[in-house]
């Protein structure tokens, strides 16, 4: 038997250069008599050439997918969303943006002209669109009744004869929030598909309405498959004794879906059960206990509220039939909505008690008079956030468990809140030095549509606040307020090289302090000086940093917030003590990065 050659091959040649001097010696070592011409012009070149080519294409591949196997080490946004929803942390890009809008009518005045005719006040039902001269949509969340109390009501039109008041103008408030809402229908092939995963749209869909089969069954969002129970709202039969309109009932949503979405579409991901596995309705709690498999002791009768279905299929999955689904796209991104810009109603629906009774007439005029304006600015969050910062927030969520205990914590659910309730841009928590119990102060600041830093409105920090109680500890106290803006400008004196051009010299630190303010700092962060001290000194050319100097900017475009810099600057004259409810910001950088050359 021939005795088997034992061939050296070097497994580390991963380049063009390297494995292509690999085969020549390879060639040279185990080939001399049969080969000859390693001359740069002879066909053997061109066959090394082509041979280290495709192992060095291939080489680049491996360490790519390798790469992009692991959160650490992805450089891919869409990779780098996959392993972040991995960990429970679900990045849904462009966020909603909320605001409170002021609603007018008029209404006739009662038999005595004191009064409005309570008849004719309606309630203004949620769903509807109101849009900006800057093109971005809102719709109404909630229904906006003109009976409540609260409302102002001011005498608008006169009896040129009596100068009694004919008609009542009525102002109340409600919420609203970006985007539209849009309907597509999906068919389902008959074929029954465990884990069937639709695409209903693009990426831009920021939630999910309604989903509906054409059999009539409507679907469930959740968090995760294996959650069996939600909790639905219905109407309390006893709202005039009790003074709650509606009361939350558990239910077993056997058709259930969660939403999962990159940067090709939205899909709505089911179970791999089937319609012969329904079971509806919550079944006997007492026959209900976690099962402990592979143990001698005696079984755990602990009652699991989220396993009230005898059923492991993760919900149903739906086949031969036709899904109608409702969502919502958010169209307000890098939009800035300015004060009394919200003004036209291109959809409503008014409804009044009693309605058959009243005079058509006047329903119709108080139908017509209805107006709207925004008393506030709608800022929005511009700018998604960079890879790298995402993937610092999925890190930070997948600590969290869950619950909220640390401050690491807290802050990672504030950047956590989903999309459709607002966004934060930054988020600072502290205890409160005047408590002596658990009261947590959380200082946000949001970012308008043109990137700058701007405080949060109430409706979503009322949002936040709802968010975080529900994994925040019982006898924490969080109240939420917004951190105070500071706007800086920063002034260098610097010493070059005669050798260079100080013009581009100039260019060259004005950019590299801009590249260093391009991701906004953290509440409460300090502002080192030494960090552009050694920006400016690594660049080429310059010899020294003589001074930085940090300056506040007030008015105008700027922030109110005045802060004497004196006085939170430390010993050495180093850095900045940033106050803890405080955030730095270099707005318009172009204007505010000055410098001087000798």
């Amino acid at each position: 038997m021939p005795k088997k050659k034992n061939v050296n091959i070097k497994y580390t040649s991963r380049d063009f250069k390297s494995i292509k001097e690999d085969l020549v010696q390879y060639a040279k070592r185990y080939y001399p008599d049969s080969y000859k011409d390693f001359s740069e012009a002879g066909f053997g070149s061109m066959l090394f050439d082509t041979v280290a080519y495709v192992g060095d294409v291939l080489s680049y591949y491996l360490d790519y997918s390798v790469n992009e196997s692991f959160m650490d080490t992805a450089i891919e946004q869409a990779n780098v969303r996959k392993h972040a929803r991995a960990l429970g942390y679900n990045y849904a890009g462009i966020p909603s943006v909320y605001g409170t809008v002021s609603f007018y009518i008029l209404c006739p005045s009662n038999s005595e002209g004191t009064a409005p005719d309570r008849s004719y006040l309606p309630v203004l039902k949620r769903g509807a669109y109101i849009g900006s001269n800057v093109g971005a949509n809102f719709i109404l969340t909630e229904d906006i009744d003109f009976k409540n109390v609260t409302n102002e009501f001011v005498a608008a039109r006169f009896d040129p004869d009596s100068g009694g008041t004919t008609y009542f103008a009525v102002k109340a408030f409600g919420q609203v929030r970006s985007g539209r809402f849009f309907e597509t229908q999906v068919d389902i092939s008959p074929d029954f598909e465990k884990f069937r995963k639709v695409r209903i749209g693009s990426s831009a869909v920021s939630d999910i309405h309604e989903v509906y089969d054409s059999s009539g069954n409507k679907y469930y969002e959740v968090d995760n498959l294996a959650q069996e129970v939600i909790f639905i709202e219905t109407t309390n039969k006893n709202a005039a004794s009790d003074g709650v309109r509606s009361i939350l009932k558990p239910f077993v949503a056997t058709r259930r879906f969660t939403v999962q979405q990159d940067d090709n579409g939205t899909y709505l991901q089911f179970g791999f059960g089937s319609d012969e596995e329904d079971t509806t309705g919550l079944v006997e709690p007492s026959k209900i206990a976690l099962k402990m498999h592979g143990k001698n002791t005696i079984s755990s009768n602990s009652f699991d509220p989220t396993k009230l279905l005898s059923t492991n299929k993760l919900g149903l999955s739906p086949y031969n039939t036709s899904l109608t689904v409702v969502f919502r796209i958010n169209d307000a991104k890098a939009t800035q909505v300015s004060t009394n810009s919200l003004s036209n109603i291109t959809r409503q629906r008014m409804t009044f008690q009693n309605e058959e009774t009243l005079d058509v007439s006047k329903t119709t005029d108080v139908i017509n008079s209805l107006e709207c304006t925004n008393e506030q600015v709608f800022a929005s969050q511009a700018e998604d956030i960079s890879i790298e910062e995402l993937k610092q927030r999925a890190a930070a969520h997948y600590a969290t468990q869950g619950r909220a205990v640390t401050k690491q914590d807290y802050e990672s659910l504030a950047y956590n809140m989903p999309s459709k309730f607002g966004a934060i841009r930054r988020a600072n928590i502290v205890n409160d030095p005047s408590s002596s119990n658990r009261k947590l102060s959380l200082y946000v600041v949001s970012q308008d549509g043109n990137g700058f830093l701007a405080p949060a409105n109430n409706a979503v920090k009322n949002n936040l606040k709802n968010w975080i109680s529900r994994f925040k500890i019982m006898n924490d106290t969080i109240n939420i307020f917004d951190a105070k803006i500071v706007n800086i400008s920063v002034e260098f004196l610097a010493q070059s090289d005669p050798r260079f051009d100080t013009d581009k010299l100039m260019n060259q630190c004005i950019n590299a302090i801009e590249d260093y303010f391009s991701d906004d700092l953290y509440i409460g962060e300090p502002l080192y000086l030494t960090r552009m001290y050694e920006i400016l000194n690594r660049i080429d050319g310059i010899v020294d940093v003589k001074k930085v100097k940090i300056k506040n900017k007030v008015g105008g475009s700027y922030s109110s917030v005045s802060l004497n810099l004196n006085n939170i600057i430390s010993k050495e004259g180093t850095y900045l003590q940033t106050p803890r409810n405080v955030i730095f910001e270099l707005k318009q950088p172009s204007l505010n990065i000055k410098g001087t050359i000798v």
